[in-house]
Protein backbone atom coordinates (compact mmCIF):
# COMPACT_ATOMS: atom_id res chain seq x y z
CA UNK A 1 0.00 0.00 0.00
CA UNK A 2 1.27 3.63 -1.02
CA UNK A 3 1.80 5.89 1.78
CA UNK A 4 1.42 9.67 0.63
CA UNK A 5 2.94 12.09 1.71
CA UNK A 6 3.08 16.38 1.44
CA UNK A 7 5.99 18.48 0.91
CA UNK A 8 6.46 19.42 4.31
CA UNK A 9 6.31 15.42 5.65
CA UNK A 10 9.28 14.88 3.36
CA UNK A 11 10.78 18.03 4.39
CA UNK A 12 10.68 16.24 8.05
CA UNK A 13 11.34 12.91 7.15
CA UNK A 14 14.57 14.18 4.93
CA UNK A 15 16.07 16.18 7.85
CA UNK A 16 15.49 13.29 10.28
CA UNK A 17 17.92 10.96 7.90
CA UNK A 18 20.85 13.29 9.43
CA UNK A 19 20.07 11.37 12.72
CA UNK A 20 19.48 8.07 11.00
CA UNK A 21 23.05 6.24 11.51
CA UNK A 22 22.53 3.63 8.68
CA UNK A 23 22.17 3.61 5.16
CA UNK A 24 19.96 5.32 3.04
CA UNK A 25 18.38 1.75 1.95
CA UNK A 26 18.41 1.15 6.08
CA UNK A 27 16.67 4.30 6.46
CA UNK A 28 14.14 3.92 3.42
CA UNK A 29 13.19 0.49 4.75
CA UNK A 30 12.69 1.68 8.37
CA UNK A 31 10.21 4.52 7.17
CA UNK A 32 8.84 1.92 4.60
CA UNK A 33 9.81 3.90 1.73
CA UNK A 34 11.30 3.15 -1.74
CA UNK A 35 14.67 4.53 -2.46
CA UNK A 36 14.16 5.33 -5.50
CA UNK A 37 11.34 7.58 -3.90
CA UNK A 38 13.76 8.92 -1.36
CA UNK A 39 16.13 9.93 -3.95
CA UNK A 40 13.33 12.26 -6.17
CA UNK A 41 11.64 13.81 -3.14
CA UNK A 42 15.58 14.48 -1.69
CA UNK A 43 16.23 16.61 -5.15
CA UNK A 44 13.04 18.08 -5.20
CA UNK A 45 13.39 19.52 -2.29
CA UNK A 46 16.74 20.70 -3.22
CA UNK A 47 15.34 22.39 -6.29
CA UNK A 48 12.89 24.37 -3.89
CA UNK A 49 15.34 25.08 -1.45
CA UNK A 50 17.27 26.45 -4.56
CA UNK A 51 14.31 28.31 -6.06
CA UNK A 52 13.81 29.72 -2.51
CA UNK A 53 16.97 31.06 -2.38
CA UNK A 54 17.59 32.70 -6.28
CA UNK A 55 16.74 36.57 -5.87
CA UNK A 56 13.44 37.50 -7.03
CA UNK A 57 14.86 39.54 -9.55
CA UNK A 58 16.12 36.46 -11.64
CA UNK A 59 12.52 34.20 -11.95
CA UNK A 60 10.69 37.19 -11.91
CA UNK A 61 11.43 38.41 -15.68
CA UNK A 62 12.07 36.60 -18.94
CA UNK A 63 13.67 39.94 -20.10
CA UNK A 64 17.82 40.30 -20.77
CA UNK A 65 19.38 42.95 -19.93
CA UNK A 66 21.84 43.99 -22.84
CA UNK A 67 24.40 47.23 -22.81
CA UNK A 68 26.56 48.46 -25.38
CA UNK A 69 29.62 49.60 -24.85
CA UNK A 70 32.48 50.64 -27.16
CA UNK A 71 35.87 49.55 -26.59
CA UNK A 72 39.49 51.29 -27.90
CA UNK A 73 40.65 48.43 -30.49
CA UNK A 74 43.72 51.03 -31.07
CA UNK A 75 44.45 54.82 -30.71
CA UNK A 76 42.10 55.52 -34.04
CA UNK A 77 39.50 52.84 -34.31
CA UNK A 78 36.19 51.94 -31.97
CA UNK A 79 34.44 49.01 -31.93
CA UNK A 80 31.06 48.44 -30.81
CA UNK A 81 29.86 45.34 -28.58
CA UNK A 82 26.84 44.03 -26.57
CA UNK A 83 27.37 42.96 -23.09
CA UNK A 84 25.47 40.22 -21.80
CA UNK A 85 25.36 40.11 -18.23
CA UNK A 86 24.63 37.15 -16.69
CA UNK A 87 24.81 35.67 -12.82
CA UNK A 88 28.07 33.85 -13.17
CA UNK A 89 29.68 35.87 -15.67
CA UNK A 90 29.86 38.59 -19.00
CA UNK A 91 29.66 37.88 -22.42
CA UNK A 92 31.07 40.33 -24.86
CA UNK A 93 29.46 40.00 -28.73
CA UNK A 94 29.90 42.16 -31.93
CA UNK A 95 27.68 44.79 -32.54
CA UNK A 96 27.62 43.49 -36.15
CA UNK A 97 27.14 40.11 -35.60
CA UNK A 98 23.57 39.28 -36.83
CA UNK A 99 20.56 39.47 -34.50
CA UNK A 100 19.24 35.98 -34.52
CA UNK A 101 22.86 34.88 -34.15
CA UNK A 102 22.63 36.75 -30.85
CA UNK A 103 19.44 35.19 -30.36
CA UNK A 104 20.47 31.71 -30.50
CA UNK A 105 23.54 31.98 -28.24
CA UNK A 106 21.34 33.69 -25.52
CA UNK A 107 18.94 31.52 -25.98
CA UNK A 108 21.03 28.67 -25.69
CA UNK A 109 22.57 30.24 -22.56
CA UNK A 110 19.45 30.01 -21.19
CA UNK A 111 18.74 26.36 -21.72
Amino acid sequence: MKTYRTAAQWLGLLQQRSNFKGTNVEFCQHHNVSITTYYKQRALQAENQQKITLPKRATSSRFIQLKQTTTDVCEYTHQNALQYDTRTGQLMLPANLATTDIVTIIKGLMA
